[in-house]
């Protein structure tokens, strides 16, 4: 006896369910990577601190102009381009007058008008003041400055 099998849907069936299966089954094992794959980013150890500063470094800045304003706790002078800069003093601004430097309090020294070279530092918004030269004495026409300093 001759057995004949049977099959059912004819050959060119047979082949689009194969041709359809392989695509699903590459999608299904993307799929399966991309979940088994952790997507979190990596933390730092609680004991591990951040090498960046909470608040911004102060930036360096210097003006050579003229005063337009003189107060106790700030000076405002004005460059050869129309730049204008309010510079707050504090305790530990230095100002240089002849051939030696003053405390702070000795603003008395400049009026406005005079021709200035400031030296300072931008930290949090707000533009310090830590050196405020008469403008003759900051290019060379000075004394040394470990002479001013002592």
């Amino acid at each position: 006896m001759r057995a004949k099998h049977r099959l059912a849907g004819s050959r060119s069936q047979r082949r689009s369910l194969v041709y359809g299966a392989a695509p699903i089954s590459i999608l299904c094992a993307a799929s399966f990577a991309a979940w088994v794959i952790d997507t979190e980013k990596p933390t730092a150890p609680d004991h591990v601190t951040s090498a960046i500063p909470t608040a911004a470094a102060p930036q360096p800045v210097s003006q050579e102009g003229i005063l337009i304003a003189v107060s106790a706790d700030s000076v405002t002078a004005i460059s050869a381009s129309g730049y204008i800069q309010t510079y707050f003093l504090t305790p530990d601004t230095t100002v240089v007058t002849g051939g030696s430097s003053h405390p702070v309090t000795a603003t008395s020294y400049f009026m406005v008008n005079d021709a200035v070279d400031i030296v300072g530092t931008v930290h949090d918004g707000r533009t310090f003041a830590t050196s405020l030269t008469n403008h003759n004495l900051g290019h060379g026409d000075g004394p040394p400055m470990d002479a001013i300093a002592s």
